[in-house]
Parts: C-alpha cells; sequence; structure tokens
C-alpha cells in the first residue's frame, strides 16, 4: 500500500471566525521602498534597452515519492483491532477506524488487510494531534497542532516490528491527559450503573434541613464521591454538609456547603454531558506539542486561574478574571517580553463608544474624574487614554506578548471581581490577583530590576517598561474538566460554549458518541 496522504473524514465546516472590532490592536503598515536616482554630473550617452526575456514561471517542487506501506502481518492484523477496538478509552469513536465485516480469526483478505492500515493511519493521525483540520479552526482558537501524516511513522513501525509501541506512543504525554483519560472510564462506569438520578427543585437545603430529598442528595453525592456513603436519614447533619464543599469545590462554586439553585443545577448534570465535556478537553490537550517549556505562564481561562510553572512544577497559582462570553480571552501561545510598570491604558475604541463615551454624555467631566484624556487623531475620531496610576484600569502592572488580538494580562483596581466564583467578566485580557508576586518572579535576577527598584518605580506614576532578559512562554488555554489535587474530576460551566462547538465540529454529538 502506498500514500502521500491519508484520506480524512468528511466533517461540517461550520466556517471560520472573523476578528471582531477592537481586538485587533496593530495594523500591518506596508513598507514602500522608494527607487533610487542614479544619474552623474556629466551626460553620458544612453545605451539602447534591450528588452529582458519574460521571467520563468517557477517549478514546483516534485511531490514527495509515495510512502511503501507494507501488508500488516497476522500479529500485526491482531494488534491493530486490538488497539482500535478500545479506541473509545482516548475519547475516540471505534467505528471510525475499524472496517465492517472483518472476519473473527483475523485472516484478511487484501482488500481487508489495506480498509485496516488505512484505519491506523486515520487513528494514529487522530490520537495525535485530533479530529479537526488545523486550518479550519475558529479564529479565537490559536493553540493548533501541526499538521501530522502518520503514513512514513506507520511504515517504519510495521518494517522494524514495533507497531504496539509506536501506537502506545501516540496520545499526549501529559498527566492532564492521563488524569482525563482515568477520568472517562470512571465516569462511563458509573454511566454503564445507572448514572445518578437527578435531585428534585425545591428550597435550599443546609445544615440541620430534615427534607425528604436529604436522602436523594447522599445518593447522587456518592455517585461521585467515594467518602459519602449512600444511604442514611432525612436529616442534613455534619458529613452531607462537608460533601457538599467537597463537591462545591470541585465545580468552582462558593463551597459554603448550602444546596441553593445554583450548586443544584451543577448536580443535575447528567453523567452523559460529564463524559462529553471530558472528551472535549481530551482532544484540546491534542492541540499542543509534545511538551511544553518547563518554565512557562499557563492561563485557565475557563476556571479563571493562572499559574506559573518552574522546572515544570507549579511554583505560584492566582486568580484570574477572563473574558466574559462575546469577548473570549483566545487561545494562544507567545511569550511574555516586557513587564510595564505603571502602565496607561489606551481604551481600544470599541470600549471607548460602547461604555466611556455615553457615560461622559449623561455625566459631562466623568472623562476627566476618573483620569483619562481625550487625544485628538488627524482625520479621525479622538481615542482615549486613562493616565497610569491605581485608578487606571490596568492597575500598577502589565505583562506584555505578542499577539494578534492585543490581550495581555494585567493589575486591576477591581479587586472585587476575584472574590468571585464565576470570574469571565473582562473584555478579552485577563486580569490577575498577584500581579507584583508574578512581576517579581519573571524579574528575578535582573540587576536592574531588583524589588527594591521596582518599590522605587511603585512610589510614583511613571510609565517604564522593564524588558525580560529571556523571554518566559505563556499558554492561554480553555479547560473545563480536569484533575484535581484530590484525585477527583473537576468541572466547569464551559463559559465560553466551546466544549459543545468543538464537539460539534469533530462529529461526536451527531453521531451518537458512546458514554
Amino acid at each position: 500500500m502506498s500514500a502521500n496522504k491519508h484520506e480524512k473524514r468528511p466533517g461540517k465546516d461550520m466556517g471560520a471566525y472573523g476578528l471582531r472590532g477592537g481586538r485587533l490592536g496593530r495594523c500591518l503598515a506596508l513598507a514602500l521602498a522608494a527607487p533610487l536616482a542614479l544619474g552623474s554630473a556629466t551626460a553620458q550617452p544612453t545605451a539602447p534597452v534591450l528588452p529582458l526575456p519574460p521571467a520563468a514561471s517557477p517549478v514546483p517542487p516534485p511531490p514527495p515519492p509515495p510512502v511503501e506501506i507494507a501488508a500488516l502481518s497476522a500479529d500485526q492484523v491482531q494488534t491493530a483491532l486490538k488497539v482500535l477496538a478500545v479506541a473509545d478509552q482516548h475519547g475516540l469513536q471505534p467505528k471510525d477506524y475499524l472496517p465492517a465485516g472483518l472476519p473473527q480469526d483475523g485472516a484478511l483478505s487484501a482488500a481487508q488487510n489495506e480498509a485496516l492500515t488505512e484505519g491506523l493511519l486515520r487513528y494514529a493521525h487522530d490520537v495525535r494531534i485530533g479530529r479537526m483540520d488545523p486550518d479550519k479552526f475558529p479564529e479565537l482558537w490559536q493553540v493548533r497542532p501541526a499538521a501530522y501524516d502518520p503514513s512514513a511513522d506507520l511504515a517504519k513501525a510495521l518494517a522494524d516490528g514495533r507497531l504496539q509501541a509506536w501506537l502506545d506512543s501516540l496520545p499526549p504525554r501529559y498527566s492532564g491527559y492521563v488524569a482525563l483519560k482515568r477520568g472517562l472510564a470512571r465516569y462511563r462506569d458509573i454511566a454503564a450503573k445507572g448514572g445518578w438520578k437527578a435531585i428534585p427543585e425545591g428550597g435550599k437545603l443546609e445544615l440541620g434541613s430534615a427534607d425528604a430529598r436529604v436522602p436523594a442528595l447522599r445518593a447522587r453525592l456518592a455517585a461521585e464521591d467515594p467518602q459519602v456513603v449512600a444511604t442514611g436519614s432525612a436529616t442534613f447533619d455534619k458529613p452531607l454538609e462537608e460533601a457538599v464543599i467537597r463537591a462545591q469545590r470541585r465545580y468552582g462554586l462558593k463551597p459554603d456547603g448550602v444546596v441553593g439553585a445554583g450548586t443544584l443545577s451543577y448536580l443535575n448534570q447528567p453523567v452523559g454531558q460529564r463524559v462529553l465535556q471530558i472528551i472535549a478537553n481530551m482532544e484540546r490537550w491534542r492541540w499542543l506539542p509534545p511538551t511544553m517549556p518547563a518554565t512557562r505562564v499557563q492561563v485557565n481561562s475557563g476556571a479563571a486561574i493562572v499559574t506559573l510553572f518552574q522546572d515544570d512544577k507549579p511554583v505560584l497559582s492566582m486568580k484570574a478574571v477572563s473574558g466574559k462570553k462575546g469577548d473570549e480571552t483566545p487561545m494562544l501561545v507567545s511569550s511574555i517580553h516586557s513587564v510595564v510598570i505603571n502602565p496607561p491604558w489606551n481604551v481600544p475604541t470599541r470600549i471607548a463608544n460602547e461604555e466611556l463615551w455615553p457615560k461622559e454624555r449623561a455625566n459631562p467631566g466623568y472623562l476627566e474624574r476618573n483620569g483619562y484624556r481625550v487625544i485628538p487623531v488627524a482625520g479621525g475620531q479622538p481615542r482615549l487614554q486613562q493616565a497610569s496610576g491605581d485608578s487606571s484600569a490596568l492597575g500598577r502592572f502589565k505583562f506584555d506578548f505578542d499577539n494578534p488580538f492585543a490581550v495581555y494580562l494585567h493589575d486591576t483596581p477591581s479587586k472585587g471581581g476575584f472574590d468571585r466564583y464565576a470570574r469571565q467578566a473582562s473584555h478579552g485580557c485577563v486580569r490577575i490577583e498577584k500581579p507584583r508576586a508574578l512581576a517579581d518572579a519573571l524579574l528575578a535576577g535582573d540587576a536592574t530590576w531588583t524589588p527594591e527598584a521596582v518599590d522605587r518605580q511603585l512610589e510614583g506614576d511613571k510609565t517604564v517598561r522593564a524588558r525580560l532578559s529571556k523571554q518566559v512562554p505563556v499558554y492561554i488555554l480553555y479547560w473545563t474538566a480536569f484533575a484535581g489535587a484530590d484525585g477527583q474530576m473537576h468541572f466547569r460551566s464551559d463559559p465560553y460554549n466551546w466544549d459543545r462547538e468543538l464537539l460539534q465540529r469533530v462529529g461526536a454529538l451527531a453521531s451518537g458518541v458512546k458514554a
């Protein structure tokens, strides 16, 4: 069998999203080179100008030679069948890879052998980089895998007798992915045992409540939490309150031990929904490179958390406020190159038009009282800039990295936003809870920007840019299902609805994925 590129399954193309107004902070300018004026003081005879022959069209490089893939041996057939049959362990669907009508004894015809090889190629592609073509990602999903054609790798694995080892090497090795794989098996097992029943609606349940719904609450919590006994009295006791608090922490809710409407909504999500959520997050793990830099800043916009890793271990974690629905924080990879101390805020045009100018018209003097100045623009609408200082929307620190959306991490004077448990409220940038701690960590070892030098700079409002001697990679990701330190699966609400969109794009919803 030969293949230049394995055949992809047809998928529904939902189109690409364009960059929204106000997101693209930098325009690209065309650099026009001025022609050189050549001449001398003394006139010289003009030589006749001969016409140049037409330029030859560039010759495209020849296509790569076909990859010859040997037929699978009997042992390799059994290995392939075994691996493809359990593709669902990775959130994939075995029917997408296993040809129909294969004989039970594994004695395949030449055509069946070739069909099974094609299934292996599709599986290898999908389990390594995911089921979406990288050129069909929505604009805000800038974390994208490199294209991958597994033909040559499969041919080599077959020739070397290493098919099983090669297949085992394809899924992501990240602990986050491995934990999701375990979680997928566990929640499918819960589903196979009947899942959990919804708790009837009613008044809030809290410590001391005597309510006929309390036994249903116990049974529901016990389905996920091995510390909970499924049976008990109809009185809401202390162990049950502690179990509710653990559940609220797993869902990113306020851990008050009270089952109100919000907590009840999370508890009543069916187990099949949790299975699909895990599958969507496993798919996103496949978009990442095989390894991430050991030192990096990692943002989870789905949970609104920022973490600094050093030596591949988390050393600093903090709450964040990420973009709200309609102003989603994009998924992207870049590198922080500067810490701006005392940054002014150059207000995006959309925010100025939709929020600030209306406030000025309703309450003249609003802009001046809040530190804004109007900057004239020749031939255009004036723009707004808020002065640096404690009242600046960017606070005292801004962390710059190149990206097409003009988003960044920054301080904020609105500290109360970190007390909320749903923290998707910004215009797309990421507000962080501990900006000084992050600045000190990124500038550590810089002879110029010592902590004392930063302190002196913060005594005034002058803006300075502290460039990092070594840029620090930043990954803005979107996780709504992940394993916590307690080993339990944690879920968030899919605030951007990107789980559902991803599942639709890869066909997991339309084709009835195993739950």
